[in-house]
């Protein structure tokens, strides 16, 4: 059983802020990316690993995090991780910098598109997310950025909210159910293939600097509250200086 903590762990000489767990329903946490190998451990107890794909590779900025140098969507890098969203509720949570210059670029998919299964986010412009389930997802506008942000995707049975640095973007959107869940390993920074195999259309950017950086990650299956958000994006927002 997880157990919740508030605290730090500690990379090289800076310490990682950590967010504290709401009750119940994490069910993969990702904090202290690895500095070798290709695996980043899962903290929350559940032994849901998740596996460094392609060349993404270590960065030791704020603390540390993993880098997808991929150019364009057609890359290879992105992080899988052995579980499946298995209901229509669930929260992503991400710390993460990403800007793409080539789309779609997708945060992340856990979907198989033409069996309207699953969930996924993608964006199709640098300005714009869209999200859901594959024939029922809605979009929303965002301002592009380099910055490390914090975001927040939950799904909450017939809707979808999203949150940017603890504060909902836009109105809570009604979504219909999708016909049914994947099989396959939820994936950040990819989506499946449109069969529900492989993976594709990788978050990007064509400017070396600027190519997506994850620094923590968290799913749950259950829709974190407004006020769950808004504490878990205080608790990290001085370490990332966001």
């Amino acid at each position: 059983m997880f157990t919740s903590f508030t605290g730090s762990f500690k990379a090289g000489r800076r310490a990682i802020a950590v967010a504290p767990a709401p009750a119940g329903g994490l069910v993969a946490n990702f904090l202290t990316a690895p500095a070798s190998g290709t695996t980043w451990n899962d903290a929350s107890g559940n032994g849901r690993h998740a596996t460094l794909m392609g060349s993404a590779t270590y960065v030791s900025n704020n603390g540390g995090g993993i880098k997808l140098p991929n150019s364009s969507y057609t890359g290879t890098s992105y992080i899988s991780v052995p579980y499946n969203i298995s209901t229509n509720t669930a929260t992503v949570e991400i710390v993460a910098s990403f800007n793409p210059t080539s789309f779609w670029a997708v945060v992340w998919g856990n979907e198989s598109y033409f069996a309207d299964k699953g969930y996924l986010c993608y964006m199709g412009s640098s300005t714009n997310f869209t999200w859901g389930s594959p024939m029922n997802s809605v979009s929303s506008t965002i301002t592009a950025s380099n910055s490390i942000r914090h975001w927040t995707w939950v799904i909450d049975g017939t809707s979808k909210s999203l949150f940017l640095n603890g504060s909902q973007v836009g109105t809570t959107q009604t979504s219909n159910n999708p016909a049914g869940y994947t099989t396959n390993n939820f994936y950040f920074g990819s989506r499946h293939g449109n069969d529900g195999t492989g993976a594709t259309d990788r978050l990007n950017s064509s400017i070396s600097a600027n190519q997506p950086v994850f620094y923590q990650m968290r799913i749950y299956d259950k829709a974190l509250s407004s006020a769950e958000v808004l504490t878990s994006y205080n608790a990290i927002k001085s370490t990332y200086g966001i």
